[in-house]
């Protein structure tokens, strides 16, 4: 009879064992390691990965992009050489003359003056200015600090012009990592990544070139919390002279499933 009842407790483990790993071997959920819902127990990937916007905009004619939320996810742009950032209108004027018109149907006269005006519109650009020096550095810093992890494999794009007056061979693209201390925009230079050097002989001075730099190039980066997504440098130009023109800036992430 013990025998009987060992044989009955046995096969209910085994059971319930298989079961188990039956269950384990069906769980489904997102296997996507890159997917910010990632699930390391998932055999099945079910369709539920959830990921970051696959682009977002830095700066786009004159306006500032946001990463992920408008007030948290704001950013900053800052001329570290020069102290001040400067922005290169290519403006159309439209002249409104004033009008004067005087009702002489009352009494006294009534005259009513509408004053002129000048609309100016066109695109905006960010100028990057060289120094007494001849020294330039441009950068774009998130007010607060981001996850960039699920970014690791993607790509910082822009687009840039060479300025009429500037005499230069090369610059310098960098990011930052995590290093920045929170309260306003830091330019001393043990912040940023290793730069990456960009030939000036690809740009023209009369239409904007894109250029496109996979963020796995940046060494010494830290995606875990990062501050500044973009900056420009370089020195030896001319001094006190306008170096580039620099529209366009985003990053895009290219998922596994694309």
């Amino acid at each position: 009879m013990r025998t009987f009842y060992n044989i009955i407790f046995i096969a209910t483990i085994l059971t319930v064992s298989f079961t188990s790993c039956s269950k384990d071997e069906e769980k489904e959920g997102c296997t996507d390691n890159t997917a910010l819902n990632y699930n390391v127990l998932a055999v099945t990937d079910d369709g539920s990965c959830e990921y970051l916007d696959s682009s977002f905009t830095i700066w786009e004619n004159g306006l500032l992009g946001f990463w992920g939320n408008s007030t948290t996810g704001s950013f900053e742009v800052k001329s570290c050489a020069t102290g001040e950032t400067t922005i290169l209108l290519n403006p159309d004027s439209t002249i409104t003359l004033a009008d004067t018109i005087i009702d002489n149907l009352v009494s006294p006269p009534d005259t009513t003056i509408t004053p002129g005006d000048t609309t100016i519109t066109g695109d905006t650009y960010l100028l990057v200015n060289s120094d007494l020096d001849g020294n330039y550095k441009l950068i774009i810093q998130l007010l607060n600090k981001q996850s960039a992890v699920d970014f690791k494999n993607g790509n910082l794009i822009f687009t840039a012009k060479l300025h009429p007056d500037a005499n230069i061979n090369d610059f310098q693209i960098m990011i930052h990592g995590n290093q920045l201390s929170s309260g306003g925009i830091n330019c001393d230079e043990f912040h940023f990544s290793d730069s990456k050097f960009i030939s000036s002989s690809i740009l023209d001075t009369t239409n904007f070139t894109k250029i496109s730099i996979s963020l796995a190039e940046f060494t010494n980066r830290h995606m875990k919390n990062i501050d500044l997504v973009f900056g420009i440098k370089g020195s030896n130009a001319a001094p006190n002279t306008p170096i580039l023109m620099i529209n366009s800036i985003k990053w895009e992430v290219k998922h596994q499933e694309d």
